[in-house]
């Protein structure tokens, strides 16, 4: 969804598909700024039965061993959140700016026009950078924040956007968003080391 020149998802329409699973009824959401206006539905896009599904697959791309989200568990060890998520890595072909001028670098081609004239025009000079992609929902038992990250050049998807997603999380439950229903679960503390002598 992000490769190529153009037609590139947007980090905030990324986000409402990572909602829609996190809506428990598999529901597309509008959009809205207004914090006292109430939730309305856009379309019913899943079952709740599918919404549920894509949740427990996204929690296995978080949670299991050999998950590509797999930071993002280890970032939020000792919290008791659980996520769901998708990792992305986004080859793309991107125009090469002047570091200097900020202007688009270009080269001079000649092509004909339409009466088999040759013209010269300026064409970019583009170069392949890899994107990184990252979405996810918490809490996963009832989500209340569904979350796009993309880092521009940030490589692999887990390396780069999924941490940025943990803190975001982490910044969530500060601010108490993560729902009034939400208590996390109990994790029990590390057995303590016995203590070597000297």
């Amino acid at each position: 969804m992000g490769q190529g020149y153009a037609g590139q998802m947007t980090p905030l329409q990324m986000a409402m598909i990572a909602a829609i699973p996190a809506n428990i009824e598999g529901k597309l959401m509008k959009l809205r700024i207004e914090a006292d206006k109430q939730p309305e539905a856009f379309s019913q896009v899943l079952s709740p039965q599918q919404a549920a599904a894509i949740r427990q697959i996204m929690s296995t791309v978080t949670e299991e061993p050999g998950g590509t989200g797999t930071v993002l568990s280890a970032k939020l060890s000792g919290t008791g959140i659980r996520t769901g998520g998708k990792t992305g890595t986004a080859e793309k072909e991107a125009p090469l700016y002047d570091e200097k001028t900020g202007n688009l670098r270009t080269i001079k081609k000649k092509r004909r026009n339409a009466a088999g004239e040759l013209v010269d025009y300026e064409q970019p000079v583009t170069y392949m950078r890899t994107d990184s992609w990252f979405i996810t929902i918490a809490p996963l038992e009832r989500p209340q924040v569904a979350i796009s990250v993309v880092v521009e050049g940030g490589g692999f998807g887990a390396r780069t956007a999924a941490p940025i997603a943990a803190n975001v999380i982490l910044k969530a439950r500060e601010l108490g968003l993560l729902g009034d229903q939400y208590t996390p679960k109990k994790v029990p503390p590390a057995p303590a080391q016995p203590r070597r002598r000297r």
